[in-house]
């Protein structure tokens, strides 16, 4: 068994060899990081282990912690000075090996402490976002263009981040990528991502790489086009075959260029005026059943919504997953979009197939609490139910938008509501957050609820934890006779709770705080 006085440093020693770059095998930190124990981590970091010593291939710590997706032990190592961007010796950054664990949580949380979404690259480095579509994450992908992340980036190995998404059959990254205003037929070797699409045999990759312009002709560096990769007969091969033989039309020309400038700036606004006045259709939709509306408000373009919907738009067109254009635009959180769709008379509770979410619900996931509260404003129901997370409220506690969980709770969400016998409080225990901990117990969470695997919050965090201190105190710490008189009057007047309070004749004190404000 190892020495830990040789495997460890002391705190004394740690400036002169961790920090810059002293490297040993493996150190018990590293091994604890590794394999998520938290604990272990906490006790090393105490007892003066450096977090910046590094392996002979420059690992980390903080590496093994993220290509492991352990955010307990990654926090950890990042409050005790763990360089944010440190690089291995193949030039991969923390933020690299979040991304390839497809751990969204971790990479959130290197953003929120800096790291570079577009570090340097060398001959052996694929960048974040090439990693989160290698992997096939889309809301990674979605994360790190969000944050600035370079679309045409290039990897030796694949390409573009479009290229490595394509030849790994990620359609969902592929579709966010082309969204976002990825070159469809930006070339390697002068292959496209049609060709990778081609080699893979997938029809809706193609379809979808056709609809957003790719090139069926075009030839890589064997003089073959796409259709030379496929099996004979194949319907990859007849798909392409179609589209060879069958020119688009004007109005899928058409739609092709909208799409490339709405990818663009406002000054593109007068060029999308005049494609419309040309006689270009703004319903037009794609084989996914997206029109040029929904991929304006997904972009949050303000102007070329307004363009789209005074010239005939259908507000509440719907894509195959059953999505309408509120519905995107409450995802990314475009207040403007938002309010100009309900203008123009948008479903606010649009109905939901098993594979959509309501614009309330995106608007909790994008964590915008003003589109929350106009959403709420004009009828959004409370609790619209969502197969994978439940409730509106369920999605803000798992996403840590407690702004978001502060505004559904004044309108008179259900604290208590359950999926699959899980409640928001369980779904704030996860993510440790102790403000919302205690908004929801404010409200009259039921800390004692178990779920489907008969655990209670508490039970999904770890002992000693700030999260776990707080619940345990509510858990020992009855509520006050005020606290309980205020979830009795909630739970018995429900959404209409705030309409009456603010109507009696009591102190504006008395009022503030029945209605938490």
């Amino acid at each position: 068994m190892e020495n830990p006085a040789i495997m460890e440093m002391t705190a004394s020693r740690r400036s002169n060899f961790g920090d810059i770059g002293f490297w040993a095998d493996r150190t018990a930190l590293h091994e604890a990081a590794s394999l998520g124990r938290a604990l272990q981590v906490k006790q090393l970091v105490e007892d003066g282990a450096a977090v910046n010593m590094v392996t002979v291939d420059n690992i980390t710590p903080l590496h093994d912690a993220y290509i492991q997706g352990h955010p307990n032990c990654a926090r950890l190592l990042l409050d005790a000075g763990a360089q944010v961007d440190v690089r291995t010796i193949h030039g991969s950054t923390p933020l690299c090996n979040a991304c390839a664990a497809g751990s969204l949580e971790c990479a959130k949380m290197l953003l929120e402490h800096g790291a570079k979404v577009n570090p340097s690259l060398t001959a052996l480095t694929a960048s974040p976002l090439q990693e989160a579509c290698i992997k096939g994450n889309a809301d990674i992908a979605r994360l790190m263009i969000a944050h600035g992340a370079l679309l045409e980036a290039f990897d030796l190995q694949f390409g573009t981040p479009l290229h490595a998404a394509c030849a790994k059959e990620h359609v969902d990254c592929a579709r966010v990528l082309l969204k976002a205003g990825a070159k469809v037929n930006a070339a390697k070797f002068h292959e496209t991502a049609l060709h990778h699409a081609a080699r893979v045999e997938m029809v809706d990759m193609i379809e979808l790489l056709v609809d957003f312009g790719g090139n069926v002709y075009v030839t890589d560096n064997d003089n073959k086009k796409p259709i030379d990769y496929t099996k004979p007969g194949s319907p990859s091969e007849q798909c392409l075959q179609y589209y060879q033989s069958t020119p688009l039309s004007l109005q899928q020309h058409s739609r092709v260029a909208l799409r490339m400038l709405l990818v663009g700036e406002d000054r593109h606004v007068a060029q999308l005026q005049q494609l419309i006045q040309s006689g270009a259709s703004v319903n037009i939709v794609a084989v996914d059943s997206i029109t040029p509306l929904h991929e304006a408000c997904e972009m949050g373009q303000t102007q070329c919504v307004r363009l789209l919907l005074d010239a005939g738009a259908q507000v509440d067109a719907r894509n195959t997953d059953g999505s309408t254009p509120l519905c995107e635009a409450c995802s990314v959180g475009s207040f403007d979009c938002v309010r100009m769709l309900l203008e123009h008379g948008a479903k606010v509770n649009p109905t939901l197939s098993s594979r959509t979410t309501s614009p309330l619900h995106e608007a909790c996931m994008g964590g915008n609490a003003d589109v929350v509260k106009i959403m709420i404003a004009k009828g959004a129901s409370l609790e619209a139910y969502d197969l994978y997370y439940g409730t509106p409220l369920h999605v803000a506690c798992a996403n840590e938008h407690t702004d978001c969980v502060k505004a559904l709770l004044n309108a008179g969400a259900k604290v208590n509501y359950a999926r699959l016998h899980k409640t928001a409080l369980h779904h704030a225990a996860k993510v440790k957050s102790v403000d919302m901990i205690d908004l929801l117990v404010e409200f009259g969470a039921n800390i004692y609820a178990k779920d489907k695997n008969d655990k209670k919050p508490i039970d999904y965090i770890e002992p000693g934890s700030p999260a776990a201190l707080c619940l345990e105190f509510y858990e020992s710490t009855p509520l006050s006779l005020q606290q309980l008189s205020r979830v009795a009057l909630r739970t018995m007047l429900g959404i209409r709770a705030l309409e009456v309070v603010v109507q009696l004749d009591i102190p504006k004190q008395i009022i503030s705080f029945l209605c938490y404000h």
